[in-house]
């Protein structure tokens, strides 16, 4: 790695997942995407974002996070979403800094109070995000709806933002959900880059690395493009990948022979 970020004028590894909030690429989708939502948010209502797996939810979620005012809102995010419904609670509880109690009933009623107690007496707005929220068992789906109904459904007290691939909203179309669906107004998808976008995305990457010159050449760009379907998640492992095969070689422009032989490397990384 040393020498590929030597040959390329780098300070560090352009490609990585630890990327800091002020450093995120917004493409328009995700900043569409994360402008709906805080609205949403800002709304006090709740709302679904959905897209496939590399696409970017995950950093929608922390432009969310980065921008509403702490002050005003509370974000808990969980990601462990194939608990059963007690086990949900237990981890909700954990997570809003609370001891959890021996039954779901129990550890429902110290969240729910919890939350209140965030939104009347503190006047801080409280949000879930439940990420990989497709995973979520069918019994914790539909006992949402009652986390969020606060005095007969009369205050909007909690938002919740639940983020999954798109079957989730498949999921949500189901009778037995009808009452969580109801409260889930806002529906966001992301979709993959396209060719223009996946060239913006690199220069963002190797720009915030240190580069200061072109490092991808245009039919490498197109090739990354075509390879990945535009996916972030898969445009990251192949760029990685193209950037030590060149620098193997003398060429201080990544071209579309050194794509071809990192799709050969990291093709499993991109189906």
């Amino acid at each position: 790695m040393r020498k590929t970020l030597v040959r390329y004028g780098l300070t560090k590894d352009p490609f990585t997942k630890d990327v800091p909030v002020e450093e995120l690429f917004e493409h328009p989708g995700a900043e569409s995407a994360s402008g709906r939502l805080v609205a949403a948010l800002e709304g006090r209502v709740s709302a679904v974002l959905t897209g496939d797996a590399g696409t970017g939810k995950t950093f929608v979620v922390r432009a969310i996070e980065a921008k509403v005012p702490q002050g005003r809102y509370r974000v808990t995010y969980i990601h462990n979403s194939t608990l059963n419904l007690r086990d949900f609670y237990r981890q909700l509880a954990v997570a809003l800094g609370l001891e959890p109690r021996a039954t779901a009933e129990a550890v429902f009623r110290m969240v729910s109070t919890q939350i209140e107690e965030t939104a009347s007496a503190q006047k801080v707005h409280p949000v879930l995000v439940i990420d990989e929220a497709h995973l979520l068992p069918l019994p914790v789906l539909g006992h949402l709806h009652i986390l969020l109904n606060f005095q007969r459904d009369s205050r909007p007290l909690l938002s919740i933002v639940l983020v999954g691939l798109a079957e989730l909203r498949d999921r949500l179309t189901r009778n037995v959900l009808s009452s969580l669906g109801a409260r889930l107004p806002v529906r966001v998808h992301l979709g993959p880059l396209d060719a223009e976008q996946v060239g913006n995305y690199l220069r963002h990457r190797l720009r915030t690395a240190g580069a200061n010159q072109e490092v991808f050449a245009q039919d490498a760009t197109l090739l990354i493009s075509k390879a990945t379907a535009g996916v972030m998640r898969k445009v990251d492992v192949l760029a990685a990948t193209a950037l030590e095969v060149a620098a193997e070689g003398k060429s201080k422009l990544v071209d579309a022979s050194a794509i071809e032989e990192a799709v050969k490397r990291c093709s499993e990384a991109l189906v």
